[in-house]
């Protein structure tokens, strides 16, 4: 059988020699750095354009040694890459050569390439984690003022919740003054006196827990993931809420699952997704309906628990149900249409999931699931 002709080859080795100019023009000019390595991570490649993240040229990183020597020592574990196959999205902090600090996010993949097992591309995501620093910044400024929002919109009924405390240790101070005064010395007014100031104290603690619970939520803070009691949140909305309720002529209902896990959550955050709903379930309420109700339930869900607000308002209708969560979008006449956006990011940064229901002309119903963390490991 005859071989290829001189005039084959030739083309052979032109195409040959072209591809391999594509590949080094790629790998020249391409933002990511590529190295091959050894299962010890002493380089055998070090792509030319080093220099655009690291700072170094190809001779100082090759001077280091290893892949540790550049990106930090523990970088992978062979037999797991060897298991795996490839790793992805690891980050690292370098310093660069100016001293500057970046992050930088690698893939790792085992090859055999030229006495090279190990394939590492690093691409700089230092602007990235900015950006994504500087837009939870902006989120965490969103909740912070949309919860004064809430916080403003109940000031009537928190006023009143407030006041009635108040009336009761005023009024008490005004008998354990008349029995100082007038009759300290008569039978039973010591005793009067321990009933006057166990009433002051009991009343002074109600009005020290009402100001506590609004300090707690309007409070700027980072989000602070800690083992949570679901039903302990929704008590303590439950408790914000219940003087807002009672100007509103609403009835709320509470179903709370008993011996749920907890959960890993910020407690303000969730405390303030559950408002919203709860807050927007007495608006929707229709001002000259009687069966004003809202039912707050807790219960066990696949993977975690649900928490659910239902109302016997006016629903959703079904071309606003796919936006409702959508920024700007509102149902209200005034409504700026951030309220449901932002508990929907706090949610998902939860790990969890929120969406609304309409069974047609019954209200609306908001559900939360969140997961349960798995158990420590031994």
């Amino acid at each position: 059988m005859a071989g290829p002709t001189n005039g084959g080859r030739a083309r052979g080795y032109e195409a040959l020699r072209e591809s391999e100019e594509l590949h080094r023009a790629t790998i020249e000019n391409i933002s990511d750095a590529v190295f091959i390595g050894d299962d010890g991570g002493a380089f055998t490649y070090i792509c030319p354009n080093v220099d655009v993240i690291f700072g170094y040229v190809p001779d100082e990183v090759q001077a280091m040694g290893t892949l540790g020597g550049l990106l930090g020592e523990d970088l992978f574990d062979p037999a797991e890459l060897t298991a795996r196959g490839e790793l992805r999205n690891v980050e690292r902090e370098i310093v660069a050569k100016s001293g500057e600090r970046r992050v930088v996010l690698i893939h790792l993949k085992r090859v055999s390439i030229q006495g090279g097992t190990v394939l590492c591309t690093c691409r700089d995501i230092t602007e990235r984690k900015q950006a994504e620093k500087e837009l939870a910044t902006t989120r965490q400024e969103l909740a912070h003022a949309a919860r004064l929002a809430l916080v403003g919109e109940m000031t009537a009924s928190i006023v009143h919740e407030i006041h009635q405390p108040l009336t009761a240790i005023q009024a008490n101070a005004s008998a354990g003054l008349h029995v100082a005064r007038n009759g300290s010395n008569a039978p039973g007014a010591v005793e009067e006196l321990c009933e006057i100031f166990t009433d002051i104290h009991a009343a002074s603690g109600d009005a020290a827990a009402i100001v506590r619970r609004l300090r707690t939520l309007v409070r700027k803070r980072p989000l602070e993931l800690t083992l949570t009691d679901v039903n302990g949140i929704a008590s303590d909305v439950l408790q914000l809420v219940a003087a807002d309720a009672s100007r509103r002529r609403v009835t709320i209902h509470a179903e709370l699952a008993r011996s749920l896990p907890p959960i890993r959550a910020d407690r303000v955050s969730l405390q303030h997704v559950l408002l919203n709903l709860v807050v927007n379930a007495m608006e929707a309420m229709d001002e000259d309906g009687r069966n004003r109700q809202i039912v707050v339930q807790t219960r066990p869900a696949a993977g975690g628990i649900e928490c659910s607000v239902s109302d016997t308002g006016r629903g959703i209708a079904a071309a606003e149900l796919p936006r409702i969560f959508d920024p700007f979008f509102s149902t209200k006449k005034d409504g700026i249409g951030l309220g449901l956006s932002i508990a929907r990011t706090i949610v998902e940064a939860h790990s969890g999931r929120i969406w609304a229901e309409d069974p047609g002309g019954h209200g609306a119903t908001f559900r939360v699931t969140l997961p349960i963390p798995p158990p420590p490991s031994a």
